[in-house]
């Protein structure tokens, strides 16, 4: 028998060792890590070694391989990786993005919490599967989507300022906030304790004020304290990373006091951290730590998923699975089409959401009394499964939407030209119905705003961004531009290229750049293309794909810094520098208040 003392060790090294190889396996079949994590949980677990009793003879006694049991101390750790990866996303959140959206995320994300629970209850207590307590709390599980998750992939894919990563990120946020009452409230549910005791005034009040405590604490410390300490704090590494720690465990500690979840005080003090000038290093500090907590989070919950979840009956989980993957997409569709966004929008968004939060793992932990193991075990599965499936449903989205898209319509007709679905959307269409001899723009960043704002005097412009804060921008400054991705070719066929003089791909998105060039060349064999590049492996597959003139800014840029070096070792002195310094610094200070004037408006 392994001595006690050495049990956490043994089993902390499976899973990190587990971890390692499968997410080797993961990197070359070029899959998700969270899938890695996860097969590595139930590789070790009741479903393959955990279920083998193999162990290894050793001096001090027989040391198991797989796990059978997850230890107290493993789960504390697990606990540990929530709370750190909560505090990462309080840390990046921004919830001047609920103000941006306004009305849509804020009354769309109740009432999608809201018809959740519901639906749930309506299908599980009238049909006599479930108490009404039961019903209630797994709604409430469900209704969560998965916030590290989802910005995760849309950091990845460079689609946080997209409408569709606005929306979602804008939906995320008021479930947030939904959680930090939900939470307190429903993980006090436990066997002999009714539903009413929770709701009594003094419960609810004890709840508010524990709120209210931690609230004003990020509050006070937020205002008075952690800028002058974190200011200090910036000019050492290890200081910053200490600093950022610490405030995580003083809210962990403080909501453990106050009988609170520890996984929602660390949220809070990532967004007592969110609005300094210094979160994004914090973030970079603490995120090796957050990364191996969170590993033995993900690892974990695979060691969780139990067959014990077959028993449970098959309706029950068709109606698990049902409100995650088909009734929750289809109310953000419905919130995100009838507010203006149109029909791929909504369907982006709907996708992106289809997922069970960290947070639900956490509220079916504390209550695996009232939910029984059969479904605690499965809700354990659905979470897994939700979070793995997300970065291919992510990934596909376009293509989902065309197959989609044809169905709704043979439905729907109307749905394509009502304008009740379109009209905010509409605000970003700012391009004449019929153009001619003009030049293309796709990618309004700083290279490509740069080459529209240089030509539009000469030359009829045409931009296309996804980033629907770069298209305001052109529009502001009198150049056509559309709001739409790359591989939307609903955009290509609006961009009349048929009839276009020029093609400049200004965006890095290599992958999705290539079907546009070939679009362009079918339609209109004469079209000249630029094409950019990060990499040479790019530069020269964008040359083999048939794009005209390839650039690399980098490339351009460390010519012009090299040369600007050879210029100053030949004359041995800087007068030549000053000048271009001056012109440069003019041109910055010029940008940069542009870029405040238009962040104020």
């Amino acid at each position: 028998m392994v001595p006690v003392d050495l049990t956490l060790l043994v089993d902390l090294g499976m899973i990190l060792l587990a971890a390692t190889f499968f997410s080797y396996l993961a990197k070359i079949f070029k899959q998700p890590p969270l899938l890695a994590f996860i097969v590595a949980g139930l590789f070790l677990g009741p479903f393959a070694l955990g279920s083998l009793g193999l162990s290894i003879p050793s001096p001090i006694g027989e040391i198991p391989i797989g796990i059978q049991e997850i230890g107290t101390e493993i789960l504390i750790l697990s606990e540990i990786g929530v709370a750190l990866l909560l505090f990462s996303v309080g840390v990046e959140s921004d919830f001047s993005k609920l103000a941006e959206m306004g009305k849509v995320v804020l009354l769309g994300g109740i009432m999608q919490f809201i018809l959740t629970i519901l639906f749930v209850i309506a299908t599980t207590v009238m049909t006599g599967l479930l108490p009404l307590e039961t019903a209630l709390l797994l709604g409430v599980i469900l209704s969560f989507s998965a916030t590290t998750v989802v910005v995760k992939i849309l950091s990845d894919k460079h689609l946080i300022n997209s409408l569709q990563g606005r929306l979602m990120i804008g939906f995320l946020l008021v479930q947030d906030l939904l959680v930090i009452l939900a939470i307190p409230l429903f993980s006090k549910l436990q066997p002999g304790v009714a539903l009413a005791s929770l709701l009594e005034p003094n419960s609810l009040m004890m709840m508010f004020l524990s709120v209210v405590v931690l609230l004003a604490v990020a509050y006070i410390l937020n205002k008075y304290i952690y800028r002058p300490l974190f200011k200090l704090a910036i000019e050492s590494s290890e200081l910053l990373f200490l600093a950022g720690m610490s405030s995580c465990f003083l809210f962990i500690i403080l909501a453990y006091v106050l009988d609170f979840p520890i996984a929602v005080g660390a949220f809070i003090a990532g967004i007592s951290l969110s609005t300094l000038p210094y979160n994004l290093e914090v973030y970079s500090k603490v995120r090796g730590t957050r990364d191996l907590f969170a590993t033995i989070f993900f690892v974990t919950l695979g060691l969780q998923i139990t067959p014990g979840f077959l028993g449970i009956s098959l309706p029950l989980i068709l109606i698990i699975l049902g409100t995650v993957f088909i009734l929750k997409p289809l109310i953000f569709y419905l919130i995100t089409l009838f507010s203006g966004y149109g029909g791929r929008i909504a369907m982006l968004v709907g996708f992106g959401l289809a997922q069970v939060s960290e947070f639900s793992f956490i509220l079916a932990s504390a209550t695996v009394g009232i939910l029984g193991d059969g479904i605690y075990s499965f809700i354990i599965f659905t979470i897994t499964l939700s979070m793995v499936l997300t970065p291919y449903v992510m990934d596909n989205g376009s293509r989902l939407y065309q197959i989609l898209d044809r169905i709704i319509l043979r439905l729907f007709p109307g749905l394509k030209t009502h304008s009740r679905f379109h009209w905010r959307i509409k605000k970003l269409d700012k391009i004449p119905s019929k153009v001619s001899k003009h030049i293309v723009v796709v990618g309004a960043g700083t290279m490509g705003f740069s080459v529209a704002e240089a030509l539009k005097d000469n030359y009829s412009i045409v931009v296309v961004d996804h980033d629907s804060e770069a298209v305001f921008n052109c529009i502001d400054h009198k150049i056509h531009a559309l709001y739409g991705s790359v591989d939307n070719e609903e955009i290509w066929q609006r961009l009349s290229l048929n009839e276009a003089k020029l093609l400049i791909l200004a965006t890095p998105d290599v992958e999705n750049s290539i079907p546009l060039a070939h679009y362009a060349k079918k339609v209109n064999p004469k079209i000249v293309i630029f094409g950019r590049a990060h990499y040479y492996r790019d530069a020269l597959r964008l040359y083999d794909e048939g794009i005209d003139f390839v650039v690399l800014p980098l490339v351009i840029g460390s010519n012009v810094f090299l040369e600007k070096i050879a210029e100053f070792l030949e004359e041995g002195k800087t007068s030549s520098l000053e000048s271009f310094k001056d012109e440069f610094i003019t041109y910055l200070k010029e940008k940069v208040e542009e870029e405040h004037n238009r962040l104020k408006m």
